[in-house]
């Protein structure tokens, strides 16, 4: 055992000692223990208090007996792994509080890199991810987004927790932002082999294996592009000159239009996409202000039928109105109804 390095278990040498000979008499008085031992009684009780204090050695009544230290060392890493996902938890929900705050955009007005007549700053790598879920966070209109890899969006690649970029689109989308997203297939397939698998809804994200770089274009008003096309650590550049905003809008809106629309990405999620594009077109209708005998004509069965539908869309979504089903429902609407 000499050559093992036992030091994770905070024991001395004269613990380990202790607490072997505590295995190999339970029970024992703590004057038992240090006559086998042959140490001073006191030094005994202050090492036995102290296993104690850790959950190494337990006393019942006058009497001591040993833990069994692998189920301690375990116990001890559980504790540890709840407490890292809770702060985790607790970091992500902090960040993303922030990031939806006016505060980071004052911290980079205040300190950013350089800015020049024309409109343009240059934004660090380690800054990239945190501008992009900004710009994202804080567009009201329309976003224009291409995307050829994840890599530097998430902090930690091995948290559980969502892709702060991916989760910021998805929020714009919900509150009706016009979003054309396209990235490269395997930028979508890195996104889908994550650990949530998490897309933004497909109706608009599309494929497109000629995007050349990272973009992001807000409320065509400020596009944010990568410096370099090759070397994405030299970070990028935010621009607001208009004439080159405009330009990016139109390569942007051009990868778009000749992307692949997006199809689940296995056969047993056809089902799931087919149920999805049903409840789409119903939410749809009922935006437009549809009513059971419209939805019914619309989808080829009896307006009782209809209000069936309808019925468990509301269940599904927990809404107690056709408004607030649309609302809840919003990510089923197209861009041009969630922009009207």
């Amino acid at each position: 055992m000499s050559d093992l390095d036992l030091g994770f278990l905070g024991l001395s040498p004269f613990g380990l000692t202790c607490h072997e000979q505590l295995a190999l008499h339970p029970y024992s008085s703590a004057e038992s223990l240090a006559e086998l031992l042959g140490a001073p009684l006191d030094e005994v009780a202050a090492e036995l208090a102290e296993q104690a204090e850790r959950g190494q050695a337990r006393q019942v009544g006058g009497s001591w007996i040993a833990q069994d230290l692998a189920a301690w060392l375990d116990a001890r890493h559980a504790r540890q792994h709840a407490e890292h996902a809770q702060a985790a938890a607790e970091r992500a929900r902090q960040r993303s509080a922030l990031l939806r705050s006016h505060i980071p955009a004052v911290y980079r007005q205040g300190t950013r890199k350089l800015v020049i007549a024309g409109g343009t700053e240059t934004i660090n790598h380690g800054d990239v991810a945190l501008r992009i879920v900004e710009l994202v966070e804080h567009a009201t209109i329309s976003l224009r987004v291409m995307l050829t890899d994840l890599a530097g969006f998430d902090h930690n690649p091995r948290s559980d927790h969502n892709n702060p970029v991916v989760e910021a689109m998805i929020r714009a989308a919900l509150r009706g932002v016009r979003l054309s997203s396209v990235w490269t297939p395997e930028c979508i397939d890195a996104a889908r082999s994550g650990p949530t698998r998490r897309l933004p809804p497909l109706g608009w994200l599309r494929s497109n294996p000629d995007v050349p770089y990272r973009a992001i274009l807000a409320d065509d008003e400020t596009v944010l592009v990568q410096r370099d096309p090759d070397d994405i650590t030299r970070g990028a550049l935010v621009l607001t000159h208009q004439p080159t905003v405009a330009l990016y809008a139109n390569l942007i809106d051009s990868l778009y239009a000749g992307a692949q629309h997006l199809v689940p990405p296995d056969p047993a999620d056809a089902s799931e996409a087919r149920i999805r594009q049903r409840d789409s077109q119903i939410v749809t209708l009922i935006a437009k202000g549809a009513t059971n005998e419209m939805i019914g004509h619309q989808l080829h069965c009896s307006t009782r039928t209809a209000q069936r539908i309808v019925s468990r869309l509301m269940d599904k979504y927990e809404a107690r109105s056709r408004a607030e089903l649309v609302s809840k429902a919003a990510d089923l609407l197209p861009p041009t109804l969630t922009a009207s």
